[in-house]
């Protein structure tokens, strides 16, 4: 006896062509959600990162830039107007900060200059006998010989005047000085003198080719009291741009008032670098071409991020 199949059954052998393509149109359908999915996740990872590139270049400059505007101007317990300076050849000779307009990879900015005083582990070397104005050598304790090198500059305060000048030599316990001293100090007496190292830093712009991106420089003086060629610390790189205002002070005490956001021309109109209270920085920043972001300009980020710090004690 012959088995037939049911009609019903060979009806159903293989796939139409209604069941093929509808299962490409849900394939594709599943296919473009789950690949927009990943390029919205992407596109959110990118952005991410591309804000935390440039929140930790702002992060890492304000730790760098902090401990050095907050000593520039450092001059003992004394005011930094009662500073005598006697090198000659800086571009600080009448303040310890200063600025002054440069151009860089069209970027136009105020480089800065800052007198500081190396206050790390060594704080400085007492004055171990009296000094009489116009003296070429300082006698100080616990110094040994070759700590500081010849043409360095220190700082020689007490409570109610100072000096900066430079180095021609040193032995154990002593310094040789390129010039005088304009004023005299006690040695052992109650107002006791000390003597500082310091050093004068330039914050300022530099590329070094034009396919390089602009960053942002640490460099210290060269000889003649400008700053060193190069970048000699990068501290943030890809700047777009650099505005630095200050707040200054008049009075003193609680009826000490505030001028605030005045640039570098007004400061040195006014001739009031010793009133300057506050720094701000207004530092661009873009992220590098390694980090493209979907809908930015050439896929870079660029952020804008506004630092302010005081100085110690300018004026104080």
């Amino acid at each position: 006896m012959t088995m037939r199949t049911p009609l019903s059954l060979r009806h159903q052998q293989g796939v139409g062509l209604v069941e093929l393509m509808l299962a490409m149109v849900l394939g594709l359908f599943i296919s473009a959600m789950a690949l927009e999915y990943f390029l919205a996740s992407r596109s959110t990872l990118n952005t991410t990162s591309a804000v935390s590139y440039l929140q930790e270049s702002a992060r890492h400059t304000t730790r760098r830039l902090q401990p050095l505007i907050r000593n520039t101007g450092f001059s003992g317990c004394t005011d930094s107007s009662s500073v005598s300076d006697g090198t000659g050849s800086h571009a600080l000779s009448e303040t310890p900060l200063a600025a002054d307009t440069e151009t860089v990879a069209g970027i136009t900015y105020d480089r800065l200059a800052m007198q500081v005083p190396l206050l790390g582990s060594q704080r400085g070397w007492q004055v171990s006998t009296a000094v009489a104005q116009g003296d070429t050598t300082i006698a100080v304790s616990d110094y040994t010989s070759g700590t500081l090198d010849t043409d360095s500059f220190v700082l020689i305060s007490d409570c109610e005047s100072g000096d900066i000048v430079r180095l021609t030599g040193d032995s154990s316990n002593s310094l040789s000085l390129a010039s005088a001293v304009e004023h005299g100090y006690g040695g052992s007496q109650q107002t006791q003198a000390y003597v500082y190292p310091i050093q004068r830093w330039y914050l300022l712009l530099d590329q070094e080719d034009d396919d390089s991106p602009v960053r942002l420089c640490l460099n210290l003086e060269d000889v003649d009291g400008d700053p060193e060629a190069g970048c000699g610390e990068e501290v943030a790189r890809y700047v777009e741009g650099l505005d630095i205002t200050f707040d200054t002070a008049s009075g003193s005490g609680s009826s000490a008032t505030f001028e605030v956001e005045r640039s570098v021309a007004e400061i040195e109109a006014d001739d009031d670098w010793g009133n300057v209270r506050r720094i701000h920085l207004s530092l661009a920043l873009k992220t590098p071409p390694t980090v493209n972001v979907a809908g930015e300009d050439n896929g870079e980020l660029q952020r804008t991020f506004d630092i302010t710090l005081s100085p110690r004690n300018i004026g104080l």
